[in-house]
């Protein structure tokens, strides 16, 4: 196996494993609405907590999903093939 460094996240979403993150926290820092990472809890794509109608994501595990949703280019796609 090639190592390019394609298995890290870039530091803008490294935050403290400890950490307990929101879900409008989680949406600001992806660019995405609150909703789809809502629907990212809700299906399991996204380890989370849920009080009430409440999502929380540790940091460990939203760094952890940062990192399998990290597209690698189609030629380490290749050769790790």
């Amino acid at each position: 196996m090639v190592n390019t460094g394609y298995n890290e996240i870039n530091k803008m979403f490294k935050v403290d494993c400890d950490a307990i993150l929101h879900v409008e926290t989680i949406a600001e820092m992806v660019g995405m609405t609150q909703e789809t990472v809502r629907a990212w809890c809700r299906s399991g794509k996204l380890p989370s907590y849920q009080f009430g109608k409440k999502y929380v994501v540790t940091g460990e595990d939203f760094m952890e999903f940062m990192k399998l949703s990290r597209v690698k280019p189609h030629w380490i796609q290749n050769v790790e093939a």
